[in-house]
């Protein structure tokens, strides 16, 4: 990555000049740095961005210069019939945010919402990504009912740290899974009623503090292989697996079998609706959900991916493009 000065973006129709005050770096963004995903390059990365809004487009109506805003993860075109019907998740113009690793970015109105004022406007940057995405995933794919054992995996990572807050919110018991046994006190004090050390019996201590059971839903943040097989096997009896994250190049195999026998689903969760994103930034207001997050200045990159592959950050690295910027 090489940080060069560009000319300040202009907004079109619809759009949102954003001053970036805050944007997080996430596990996609390490997918579109090693390729795992193909985008075209050069590039400005970023997609989890909040700051104040400095100018607006033709025909936005919501904001206005001043405004304290924060994004979700794409924007839709606003008025096809998924958009309508709250759905915009199937909106057939979504486009994937960028743009957040600079002093300015152009976003969609589609994509922001005010931040509240008793919201830090740094935090409020990985509300909808880092916050929304396991929501999403335990409410809307999951079908998520109080009581249940949520079994969390990269718990100790940026989406898992707050998954496992969002399960406790819900009313959910969170099994906390986790390679860094260090994290286990964080971890309980965030919520997880149980931490389990990933290895080749982490699937029977799962099992040990369900009471044989296994948990009802997993959150799997991860996508590995190994991952997958210790969790897998412990997942209840018509378990539902919710895949949101996938942090290496090799596919998950499982045998029909397995799911014949368990009554099971497997799903995904690839993103945030603006309904969950409300939802997330409420909850984030209230105080159920406290954002954990990591600052690094713009040009210190380079530093927040060594940290974040070497599983040095507590929670998601943010980058602050500009000292003591409007906050």
């Amino acid at each position: 990555m090489d940080l060069i000065e560009v000319a300040r973006p202009v907004p079109g129709p619809g759009q949102v000049l954003v001053q970036v005050v805050a944007c997080g770096v996430c596990g996609h963004d390490q997918a579109d740095r090693v390729g795992l995903l193909k985008i075209p390059l050069p590039a400005v990365l970023g997609h989890e961005i909040s700051g104040i809004v400095a100018d607006v487009g033709i025909g936005v109506t919501r904001f206005v210069p001043g405004d304290r805003v924060a994004g979700k993860q794409f924007g839709t075109c606003g008025h096809c019939s998924s958009c309508r019907d709250g759905d915009e998740l199937r909106c057939p113009e979504r486009t994937f945010t960028y743009g957040g690793y600079a002093e300015y970015a152009v976003l969609p109105e589609t994509s922001l919402l005010a931040v509240p004022p008793k919201v830090d406007l740094v935090a409020a940057s990985v509300v909808a990504c880092a916050v929304g995405t396991g929501l999403q995933a335990l409410r809307s794919r999951a079908a998520l009912l109080p009581g249940e054992t949520v079994l969390v995996t990269g718990a100790g990572g940026g989406l898992g740290l707050h998954g496992v807050q969002v399960a406790a919110a819900l009313g959910a018991r969170p099994v906390a899974l986790t390679g860094d046994g260090g994290k286990a006190g964080s971890l309980r004090e965030l919520g997880a009623d149980e931490v389990i050390t990933t290895g080749d019996t982490a699937w029977q201590e799962i099992l040990d503090v369900t009471d044989g059971r296994g948990a009802d839903i997993v959150l799997d943040n991860v996508g590995h292989p190994e991952i997958f097989r210790q969790a897998f096997r412990a997942l209840a009896d018509r378990g539902r697996y919710v895949l949101t994250g996938q942090v290496g190049p090799t596919p998950l195999r499982v045998h029909p079998a397995f799911l014949f026998a368990k009554d099971a689903v497997i799903t995904g969760s690839g993103s945030t609706s603006m309904a969950t994103f409300t939802e997330a930034l409420a909850m984030v207001a209230a105080g159920r959900v406290t954002p954990l997050v990591a600052r690094y200045s713009l040009d210190d990159v380079g530093r927040a991916f060594r940290d974040l592959d070497d599983r040095r950050v507590t929670g998601r690295a943010v980058l602050i493009p500009s000292a003591g910027g409007p906050i």
